[in-house]
């Protein structure tokens, strides 16, 4: 998430939730952190918009370092509008904005529990 605050507030969250979290501003910086905790990465998640490097574009990118971890993208836009972006790509799914992080909780939660 390219935005701070709502990074900020999504962050806090889910370590409160007992989650590790490592926080990138951007795609490029969120390529370099993959690189860095290539193996340890247990979920990506990604805005679909970001200034520099798109979400669709990080992961192609990304999953070198990352596996096939699940990949949760958070988006104004509607699904249909980037699914295109995302042909041949597994364990993707979708969060629309404005986002509620109650819901963003639980996703994470479902997700990483579906890996189990």
């Amino acid at each position: 998430e390219d935005e701070a605050a709502v990074r900020g507030i999504a962050a806090r969250l889910l370590r409160q939730r007992g989650y590790e979290v490592i926080e990138a501003a951007d795609g490029e910086e969120a390529l370099v952190l993959a690189e860095e905790w290539a193996g340890q990465i247990d979920m990506l998640i990604s805005d679909v918009i970001m200034p520099g490097l798109d979400g669709p574009s990080l992961l192609r990118k990304a999953r070198q370092y990352i596996g096939d971890v699940p990949v949760l993208f958070i988006s104004g836009y509607a699904e249909s509008d980037f699914s295109d972006l995302l042909q041949d790509e597994i364990g993707v799914s979708f969060l629309p904005k404005p986002l509620d992080i109650k819901s963003l909780a639980e996703r994470v939660k479902q997700e990483l529990h579906a890996e189990t």
